[in-house]
């Protein structure tokens, strides 16, 4: 099951949408490539979409396990009850999660830092279905 989810996370990932930026190409100069500013400027939103979303994902999958051992939600599966508990738990992360990027994507457009808005929202659920898994 592991090894499909992480198939999964890399597909998610690899399919986003990376495309040319305009005017990315290299451009000779004086025998040097001028494309460090732009090189500069993609890396650095992906990175802070990848960056930031990963860190909220996995605490949110980190609290939902957590909260499913507490209640050792894991004994009895076979409850209606219980299912019932996972579900909301898992409908009230994806909310929360949700709600945190949206802030987060607020704040960052605010201080001009460049993000990735798609890319943040599957990172993030990717990193929490992850950490779920392998707590």
């Amino acid at each position: 099951m592991k090894k499909y989810m992480m198939l999964v996370a890399i597909f998610f990932l690899f399919n986003s949408d990376i495309s040319a930026q305009k005017g990315s190409m290299p451009q000779l100069k004086s025998g040097k490539y001028v494309q460090r500013a732009v090189v500069r400027k993609l890396y650095t939103s992906y990175f802070a979409s990848l960056l930031l979303s990963g860190c909220i994902g996995a605490a949110t999958g980190t609290a939902v396990r957590y909260v499913e051992k507490q209640f050792n939600l894991e004994a009895s599966k076979e409850s209606p009850m219980t299912l019932l508990l996972m579900l909301f738990g898992w409908a009230l992360e994806s909310e929360l999660r949700n709600d945190i990027i949206v802030a987060l994507q607020k704040n960052l457009d605010a201080y001009n830092i460049g993000h990735k808005k798609g890319l943040m929202f599957k990172s993030a659920w990717i990193s929490s279905w992850m950490t779920y898994l392998n707590m």
